[in-house]
């Protein structure tokens, strides 16, 4: 019996494609140019699921499986994709990929373009051979998904495509960061390394140190803080600075709390000192955020 071939059009998908005069002008800005998407998505439980493309696409393709099965030909190799997957396919390449048929995934999906996207697709250790990884803390990657999608159906303003541009950055940040490698040593490595990011999301509104972090994965200060900057590119304490720098963002847009008390949920009880490392990361002020940024600003807006 002949089995159906859908590429789109199941019930429940997210689907947006940008249109190609906003992604022209995006990649023209200073930071939107190094990396951005062109097209987005989501397919729930998407039977009959066939997607083949005899010479790729222009972009490099993110492929995240959240549930069922599903494989993805690249070349002449086929990768068998379950829940926790992700693949990278690069441009300009024969694919195909397509759901399980007693089993149908359920897939994020994000196109994307830019000068820096062959580094950051290096970055996760993908190669034509070895296009698939696997993601040990799935949570994360779904939500910082969903922060992009949101920015996507944002507008279309420089500000808006900004933030789209560095929220995919982070999503693919996050797909590195909570990667897991082959190599039972490697392994037993990052998990070490995750439970202490872990530990600094855990406890965001306190003070930690070097030292708590290292004993959250049961390393010698010295060698978690090798350990860990070979993971992430960042020393440990650096990567804690940017976690509370990302948490207050999402208080000054979602609440109304003061910046003392933003200050004050991030483990800082001086706010001055909290508005200069802001201001440090974000080259602007905490209030100055909160009036480009908070949801109720940005309702205020006239629609476009």
């Amino acid at each position: 019996m002949h089995r159906p071939r859908i590429r789109e059009g199941f019930p429940g998908q997210r689907l947006v494609v940008l249109p190609p005069q906003i992604i022209s002008h995006a990649l023209r800005l200073p930071v939107c140019g190094l990396l951005f998407p062109t097209h987005i998505g989501g397919f729930n439980q998407a039977k009959y699921h066939f997607v083949e493309r005899r010479h790729g696409t222009a972009q490099h393709i993110l492929i995240i499986c959240l549930a069922g099965v599903g494989s993805c030909r690249l070349g002449a190799k086929t990768w068998r994709l379950e829940k926790g997957h992700g693949i990278v396919l690069p441009p300009e390449t024969y694919h195909r990929y397509q759901a399980d048929q007693e089993q149908p995934w359920t897939i994020l999906w994000v196109h994307f373009v830019g000068c820096a996207a062959p580094a950051f697709a290096t970055a996760l250790s993908v190669t034509l051979t070895e296009p698939r990884f696997w993601i040990g803390d799935l949570a994360l990657v779904i939500d910082a998904f969903e922060e992009t999608y949101r920015y996507v159906l944002s507008g279309y303003t420089d500000r808006d495509l900004l933030g789209l541009s560095t929220s995919l950055g982070h999503l693919l940040g996050l797909c590195r960061i909570h990667q897991k490698l082959p190599g039972l040593r490697r392994r037993m490595a990052e998990d070490r390394i995750l439970r202490s990011i872990r530990y600094m999301r855990e406890n965001l509104s306190r003070p930690i140190t070097l030292k708590d972090c290292a004993h959250s994965a049961g390393w010698s200060e010295a060698h978690f803080s090798l350990i860990f900057r070979r993971q992430t590119n960042l020393a440990p304490m650096r990567y804690l600075t940017r976690l509370k720098i990302h948490r207050a963002c999402e208080l000054l847009k979602t609440t109304d709390l003061s910046i003392q008390e933003v200050a004050r949920e991030i483990g800082f009880e001086d706010q001055f000192y909290f508005s200069r490392l802001f201001h440090r990361h974000l080259r602007m002020a905490p209030t100055s955020y909160r009036r480009e940024f908070s949801l109720t600003a940005l309702s205020a807006l006239p629609n476009r």
